[in-house]
């Protein structure tokens, strides 16, 4: 196993300005789409819960043990912050797999990254939620008009506050919306410098637990929380089973996690900076790996509609395109017929 360096982002750039880097570096980098190097995935990492099924798999060493045997070379891991600094690796060509929220995937896509969506890595209601300071007086969506309200411009989570928004009749423009990063929103609802924020996991939970944050609504009935395995066109065309063996890897984790919630918390709750006891809570909020269905494209084709709409991207995405369904079938038929 080789790995890269964790990489943050010294500031949130805005979801445009991303998109923008993005054109530039497709356009003009010869190498923005690379062959997998000497037979080695490079796979992207997020520090969220979404994705513990695969930091199960780094931390046991099973993904290497698994491409070894199948003579498909090695991983290289890398951990970024956020899906923005995610797109700039893969137009940089510096990662081949990306685990991402469907925001920035569809942001990367319509900039012109040539990458596809292979499967769901989890959907999650509750791992996105619009908070409050623990003393707020406000109690319904309708109460944040006019007030400061934060959020990752261009996230799953400014999608959320927009859904909210409207649900009661309102627009983003009814609000003063800040755009800030997770750990930020997190700092300003506890000094009270916002009267809300729309963020994600493990950010919900570090505030909530400690009681300085609560939560005025979360994604149910509203937004499902996508988060996505996310492809180069380049692995899928020259090495289509070493998807096959990391979602294969993925589900091995999955049902590791089900089977051993308490062992797999204390393994990985550094890798998503949560408490063990914090993880085991969160865990069962999130269902891993499910099927892509019809329902899932249409919220996916509604996103990049919003992300339009917004400004964010400046051209439209084919969904049907950019959701590559051979592996998610292959995944079922497998399961149906017991192998």
């Amino acid at each position: 196993m080789r790995e890269l360096p964790n990489i943050q982002s010294r500031s949130y750039r805005s979801a445009t300005f991303v998109a923008a880097l993005l054109l530039v570096a497709i356009g003009c980098s010869p190498a923005a789409r690379p062959a997998p190097e000497n037979g080695v995935v490079r796979v992207s990492l997020q520090p969220v819960p979404a994705y513990a099924p695969l930091w199960i798999a780094k931390r046991k060493g099973w993904l290497e043990a698994t491409l070894k045997e199948a003579k498909l070379g090695d991983v290289e891991w890398s951990t970024l912050r956020d899906g923005p600094l995610q797109n700039e690796a893969l137009a940089a060509g510096l990662i081949d797999v990306a685990l991402t929220a469907d925001t920035p995937a569809i942001i990367g896509r319509s900039a012109g990254l040539d990458v596809k969506i292979v499967s769901l890595a989890a959907v999650s209601p509750e791992s996105l939620a619009i908070l409050l300071p623990a003393d707020s007086p406000i109690r319904s969506v309708s109460d944040l008009e006019s007030k400061k309200v934060a959020a990752t411009k261009g996230s799953f989570c400014h999608h959320l506050l927009a859904l909210a928004l409207q649900r009661e009749g309102l627009s983003l423009s009814s609000v003063r919306f800040i755009n800030m990063s997770g750990p930020e929103i997190n700092t300003s609802l506890q000094t009270g410098q916002i009267d809300a924020g729309a963020t994600w996991e493990p950010y919900i939970s570090q505030v909530v637990s400690n009681g300085s944050a609560k939560i005025l609504l979360d994604g149910a009935n509203l937004k499902s929380g996508n988060e996505v395995i996310l492809v180069t066109s380049d692995l899928i065309e020259h090495s289509p089973e070493t998807v096959t063996k990391i979602l294969e890897v993925f589900r091995r984790g999955r049902d590791f996690l089900r089977e051993h919630p308490e062992e797999a918390a204390q393994l990985i709750a550094e890798d998503v900076n949560l408490e063990p006891e914090q993880l085991v809570a969160t865990f069962p909020k999130i269902e891993y790996i499910p099927p892509l269905s019809d329902a899932t494209l249409a919220e996916l084709d509604a996103t990049q509609k919003f992300l339009l709409d917004l400004g964010v991207n400046r051209q439209s995405v084919d969904i049907s395109e950019f959701v590559d369904l051979q592996f998610d079938r292959a995944a079922f038929v497998n399961s149906e017929s017991g192998t």
